[in-house]
């Protein structure tokens, strides 16, 4: 089976997991954020800002796009996985968990707070992270198809953690949000794999590949 292939991506994230849930086992969660509020600077900070931006959903689909060039069955379950982990995230953050709030609630009005100028502030809908969830789950579905090499799976755990660590950083987030959208996303991308993957066999190609045939055969 391939999932045994990404053993390393999968201890990967198990590492972060058990090393998440012993860090929030001995720290509340607002004592936490603020002391990691803590490690700041000006360049950090306009790295986080521009990093951040690959948990957006539209990120995901530009991937999904780009791969239709290279195999659509991947571009089809980068962008089922990435459908299927928002609704399950987004359910939980209006539903389930829709009165957390987000650090800024906590701590809008402490001047000792570390604050980005300009930055747009969310104070609702804290738990999960959303762009957590969409960076494991594009990572996931990554480290599936390049299987065969150990290094991208080293490489692609190291991006989704650093990515989601980011919503932490700019204070969008608590880190229990971003261990719980991990779990959401990359649980996400292997069952959509696991249910999807051989039905779509017959798309193993891109799309210009079909485009030409489409030629020929007119």
């Amino acid at each position: 089976m391939k999932i045994k292939l990404i053993s390393t991506y999968l201890k990967g994230i198990l590492l972060f997991w058990t090393t998440g849930i012993v860090i929030l086992s001995m720290n509340e969660k607002i004592q936490l954020h603020r002391k990691l509020n803590i490690f700041h600077n000006y360049l950090l900070d306009e790295i986080a800002i521009v990093l951040t931006n690959v948990g957006d959903g539209l990120f995901a689909v530009f991937i999904g796009l780009v791969f239709l060039f290279i195999e659509i069955r991947v571009a089809v379950l980068i962008i089922l996985s990435f459908l299927f982990s928002a609704g399950i995230t987004q359910f939980f953050k209006h539903v389930v968990f829709s009165d957390s709030f987000r650090p800024m609630h906590y701590f809008g009005s402490d001047k000792r707070f570390h604050l980005i100028q300009g930055m747009e502030y969310h104070l609702n809908n804290s738990f999960p992270s959303g762009h957590s969830t969409t960076c494991f789950a594009l990572f996931t579905m990554l480290a599936i198809y390049f299987s065969s090499r150990k290094l991208f799976q080293v490489f692609f755990v190291f991006m989704a953690i650093v990515f989601a660590f980011t919503r932490v950083y700019l204070s969008q987030h608590f880190f229990e949000d971003i261990l719980a959208g991990s779990v959401v996303g990359a649980v996400s991308s292997i069952v959509v794999w696991l249910l999807f993957d051989d039905k779509f066999k017959k798309w193993d190609k891109s799309i210009l590949t079909m485009i030409k045939k489409s030629d020929v055969t007119s």
